[in-house]
């Protein structure tokens, strides 16, 4: 939870709309310097002001409604952005082009798990067993 002084400058700094967002979505209200953009939309903030393990963050660009909690997912973070975030990588990914994704690589995607878009497996082997079928006969 956030100080008093903490949530007045956050409050003063995002306006009503974007404060009252982020307090819906993630629980707390952060400002910062925004660092980069990726190819999805989602936008990574820094801020040194903040506790150590806590100044780098990602808003994710699905997360822009105020219902869109449930949206928010790691794996929508690309590989170099997650190498930023996680200080695996000093320089963000558009300052530091060390981490270029080769070109036999496939595009990035999200894990799609829980959602309608999820693989779905189906059996391509005959069955083994015939389910039983009882004979009704009639009655007189």
């Amino acid at each position: 939870m956030s100080s008093l002084p903490r949530t007045i400058k956050g409050f003063l700094n995002l306006g009503p709309g974007r404060f009252f967002r982020q307090l819906n979505n993630i629980g707390d209200t952060k400002v910062g310097t925004l660092i980069g953009t990726d190819k999805f939309g989602n936008k990574y903030f820094e801020n040194f002001n903040e506790s150590y393990g806590r100044t780098r963050w990602v808003q994710f660009a699905k997360e822009d409604s105020f219902f869109s909690r449930a949206e928010a997912n790691a794996s929508q973070v690309p590989a170099e952005w997650h190498g930023w975030l996680h200080r695996m990588l000093e320089a963000p990914p558009t300052l530091d082009k060390t981490m270029v994704a080769p070109k036999w690589g496939i595009e990035y995607t999200e894990n799609l798990t829980g959602s309608p878009k999820a693989f779905k497996t189906y059996n391509t082997t005959r069955t083994k067993f015939q389910a039983w079928t009882p004979k009704v006969a009639s009655r007189a």
